[in-house]
């Protein structure tokens, strides 16, 4: 589970560069044939991001949360236009973050708190250039929460 959120107009375009060959895979295709294409689909932060509802998700990295502050920001139909991409975008650049103690016992083996704070940083960034591709290029969000 996590929440999902896409460039509407980006996300329609990047589905129709690939519908030929979804098509052609019939209607019940087999995880191997759909991951390659999957994979090329949801490419993290391209026109597509997903954060998760654990430990190590960004937002809650940041003191955030996807259903408290995000959630009502958007329409009856999920989505969020510029004006809500402008206010999450300000809620999100240069929030610190903090590693949470269950993130701490569930992170990758090996990892420290340094690399703890690492990967969240990249998160945070990647989510900070999401936001801004979207106002860039006048997209608006659709967000399944």
């Amino acid at each position: 589970m996590g929440a999902d959120v896409y460039m509407a107009k980006g996300f329609d375009k990047r589905m129709e560069e690939h519908r030929v060959l979804l098509d052609e895979l019939g209607d019940h295709p087999s995880h191997e044939q759909l991951a390659p294409l999957y994979d090329k689909i949801y490419v993290q932060g391209d026109v597509y991001y997903r954060d998760s509802y654990n430990s190590g998700s960004v937002l809650w990295a940041m003191g955030l949360s996807w259903w408290n502050d995000i959630l009502p920001m958007l329409d009856d139909e999920g989505t969020l236009d510029k004006d809500g991409i402008e206010t999450f975008l300000g809620l999100v650049e240069d929030k610190p973050l903090s590693v949470s103690s269950e993130f701490l016992e569930h992170m990758p083996e090996g990892w420290g708190h340094a690399d703890a704070m690492k990967y969240l940083q990249k998160e945070q960034d990647a989510l900070i250039s999401f936001l801004k591709k979207a106002l860039n290029t006048e997209d608006t969000l659709s967000c399944s929460l």
